[in-house]
């Protein structure tokens, strides 16, 4: 049977997570990297659970614009990226903080 975690899914563990910041009206690009990484990555996968304090778009392996995934500090996005790709994101109002913590399920 599987363990489930903080966010109701059958999470094996936390590799980590990182936190950007997003300035308000400006694209930041971060590269999600595997925490195990060695050797040939380009095919493995991370699993990210991503939250953010306030408004903000958010683009997987590409540059975030505004008409780019909407989050707002309510929302949780679960996507899978590969190691090593980037994760695009663009404040809207403020600047919020972006929380990508890495899992394997």
């Amino acid at each position: 049977m599987a363990q489930y975690g903080e966010y109701g899914g059958p999470i094996k563990r936390i590799l980590g997570s990182q936190s950007i910041t997003a300035l308000n009206g400006s694209n930041k690009s971060t590269v999600i990297t595997h925490a195990d990484q060695t050797g040939n990555i380009s095919s493995m996968q991370v699993v990210m659970i991503i939250t953010t304090t306030g408004n903000c778009y958010v683009e997987i392996t590409n540059v975030a614009t505004t008409s780019s995934l909407a989050l707002t500090s309510s929302d949780t996005l679960i996507a899978k990226i590969p190691s090593g790709a980037s994760l695009g994101v663009y404040g809207n109002g403020g600047t919020p903080t972006i929380t990508v913590k890495k899992v394997v399920c």
